[in-house]
């Protein structure tokens, strides 16, 4: 582990040098020194405003990418968004799902931000279903949480990831994926499905205190969204 990360925690995040696309699957190529931090951090690493994307559009491959991830829980028939802050450079106050920049694997950081930007309580025992313990909660009134790579319901399309670290494969997994050319970004999301009496839990986010809600698709479409959710939207409402 590099010490930078320990110090800088949450600001230093990988980069794919290079992201081959295909019909059915992705491979990300990382290297131990592909690093990158916020531009006003001072840390001699790249910034991100060094990061010059390059597509090659012949074999469908980026070069130079910054790499997200997070999740698409759907509770019952709905999605759990946040809102934005109305601060943020990019999208201000639009509704989004969890996600972030990655400083580790794919599915780990899809868990990890889940629960920083969505706690849920039980309303009378406040326990917190525990997503981070293979996506099963901790109350046995509340079923379990699953992750779900098929869906009848909400037919998503996914992809199998492969990721490398220099030479070596540290991740095989499958996600759904949107590529960000405004931000340079693969946003990948892992799709996590429970069946759960949303009427006994409460909803928040710890991380910006912004809104967050449970709401249909019907719902979503009516309102801004990030590009990323925007596209998941238009997917599944095209699988009707």
């Amino acid at each position: 582990e590099n010490n930078l990360d320990i110090i800088y925690n949450d600001k230093l995040f990988w980069y794919a040098s290079k992201v081959e696309i295909y019909d059915d699957s992705i491979i990300l190529f990382i290297a131990n020194d592909n690093l990158v931090t916020f531009d006003n951090t001072d840390v001699d690493v790249k910034k991100i405003s060094q990061l010059n994307s390059l597509i090659q559009n012949d074999c469908n491959t980026l070069f130079n990418v910054l790499i997200s991830s997070g999740s698409f829980l759907f509770i019952n028939d709905k999605l759990a968004v946040t809102q934005r802050q109305l601060t943020t450079k990019y999208d201000p106050g639009f509704w989004t799902t969890p996600a972030g920049r990655c400083d580790r694997n794919l599915y780990t950081t899809a868990v990890k931000e889940t629960i920083e930007e969505i706690e849920i309580l039980h309303n009378q025992t406040k326990l917190f279903p525990n997503i981070a313990k293979n996506l099963i909660t901790t109350n046995e009134n509340i079923k379990d949480y699953e992750v779900s790579f098929e869906n009848k319901k909400f037919p998503i399309n996914l992809y199998d990831i492969t990721v490398y670290l220099d030479d070596e494969i540290i991740e095989k997994t499958k996600m759904w994926f949107y590529y960000s050319k405004e931000v340079n970004t693969i946003e990948f999301r892992l799709p996590m499905f429970a069946n759960i009496d949303e009427k006994k839990l409460i909803f928040s986010n710890p991380e910006f205190h912004t809104p967050t809600a449970l709401l249909t698709i019907d719902e979503l479409i009516k309102l801004q969204t990030v590009p990323a959710l925007k596209n998941l939207i238009e997917e599944l409402e095209n699988g009707k």
